[in-house]
């Protein structure tokens, strides 16, 4: 379940797969609060508005994501080589690129 921090005015303002203070407040992945949020941030994203840092950090987690793969596909890393957490989130990840039609690779040739 994804843990939410609302604002003074009980809108949705953080979303985090761990509680990120003691006034976190878990709500389903589907929960229409979540998915608005989401959307916002995909919005602002979109239109090229929002933290700087924030975009940076989004585009670094696709590099990261992609060097992993390319490290695995080489043999010089492998999958069992990581902790369980870590396997679960690439595996999440894999499963949603996969779902979404892959959308290419920023490291070596990902053909997703």
């Amino acid at each position: 379940m994804p843990y939410v921090l609302r604002d003074d005015d009980g809108t949705v303002v953080a979303l985090s797969e761990y509680p990120l203070a003691d006034q976190a407040e878990d709500l389903p992945p589907d929960h229409p609060e979540v998915l608005d949020f989401v959307g916002r941030v995909v919005a602002l994203r979109e239109d090229g508005v929002g933290d700087p840092f924030l975009e940076a950090d989004l585009d670094f987690i696709r590099v990261a994501e992609d060097l992993i793969e390319a490290l695995i596909s080489k043999g010089v890393l492998a999958l069992a080589d990581l902790p369980a957490e870590a396997q679960e989130k690439l595996m999440a990840r894999r499963a949603l690129r996969h779902s979404l039609g892959g959308t290419g690779g920023l490291v070596g040739a990902d053909s997703d």
